[in-house]
């Protein structure tokens, strides 16, 4: 499979591309600053996997673009996309304490932008068919669940599964699926040391996905089942 993960320089996403390539899968990793992407590529190189780089910050539409433009000419069908890049509330705390533009920043790096590039993709997962689209979530994006804190990130979250779900009905014609996966609570500069599960679980229960029959759409996932929207 030729596989595309965001926000793949470190954490989270650079595990995912890890173990897909131990698959032998034709891993593209993508970050949004050129030198860390490509320190992580030779990272990799180093433990003898091969993964491919490419330039993409989610939060800019023309960024976008070029990328999938220059996709476009690489390849010639995307089986899978993984929507792992996110950020963080800046201010890490209630939401009468947020401020509009770090609001927006959470929802336009964690919601718009898996969009944009999703759709910016179209053609060559319409080749890859049945292809699927992975949006990573978060329990903290479950409204049933939903708690005060991380404000901007449980919000942008929440309306990433709405967008999956949107994605879900209309991509299911064209032969692509479109799940939300969370990684659980995973040890990383985002998670912190205090999580429960080692960047090794947390990966995996993003990697596994790509092996889910093809007509499993419409879902938010976890390592033990279904999570309410």
């Amino acid at each position: 499979m030729t596989i595309l993960v965001t926000g793949a320089n470190k954490g989270i996403g650079l595990e995912v591309c890890r173990q897909l390539a131990r698959l032998n899968h034709n891993v593209i990793l993508s970050a949004r600053s050129a030198e860390k992407g490509e320190a992580a590529v030779k990272q990799l190189a180093s433990e003898g996997l091969k993964v491919d780089f490419l330039l993409i910050d989610t939060a800019e539409e023309d960024s976008i673009l070029r990328a999938a433009r220059e996709l476009k000419q690489r390849i010639k069908s995307l089986n899978v996309l993984i929507n792992n890049a996110a950020i963080l509330d800046t201010w890490q705390g209630s939401i009468v304490t947020a401020k509009a533009f770090d609001l927006l920043s959470t929802f336009n790096t964690n919601t718009v932008g898996p969009v944009m590039l999703t759709l910016a993709l179209l053609p060559l997962l319409e080749a890859g068919k049945p292809a699927r689209v992975i949006n990573v979530s978060s329990q903290l994006g479950s409204v049933q669940n939903m708690a005060d804190g991380w404000a901007g990130y449980g919000i942008s979250k929440a309306a990433l599964n709405a967008a999956t779900r949107k994605l879900a009905q209309a991509l299911k014609p064209r032969g692509i699926s479109v799940l939300a996966a969370s990684p659980g609570w995973v040890k990383t500069d985002m998670g912190t040391a205090s999580a429960l599960l080692s960047l090794e679980q947390g990966g995996h229960n993003i990697a596994r996905l790509i092996d889910l029959p093809p007509s499993l759409t419409d879902k938010f996932l976890e390592e033990n089942g279904e999570i309410p929207w």
